[in-house]
């Protein structure tokens, strides 16, 4: 999935975000639809993350989970 397909269901999305960034509050991921600077920057400071692993995180843990089945996600 890409960055594009992410933004087009972000509201859909948000279930999502929380697994991935369980320390996220779902009302504050709302808030930074289609800008990935602050996205990063709020997933680095939520997780104890420098920014650069905040950007890595969201390429890295982000884009793949919403890429994959609820279903499967469950089974984990």
């Amino acid at each position: 999935m890409t960055w594009g397909d992410l933004l087009e269901n972000w509201h859909c999305q948000i279930e999502c975000l929380v697994a991935c960034f369980p320390h996220a509050d779902p009302e504050a991921l709302v808030r930074f639809r289609g800008n990935r600077d602050l996205l990063a920057e709020y997933i680095a400071d939520t997780h104890e993350l420098t920014l650069a692993e905040g950007f890595e995180a969201i390429e890295m843990r982000l884009l793949p989970c919403v890429s994959r089945p609820a279903d499967l996600l469950a089974a984990e």
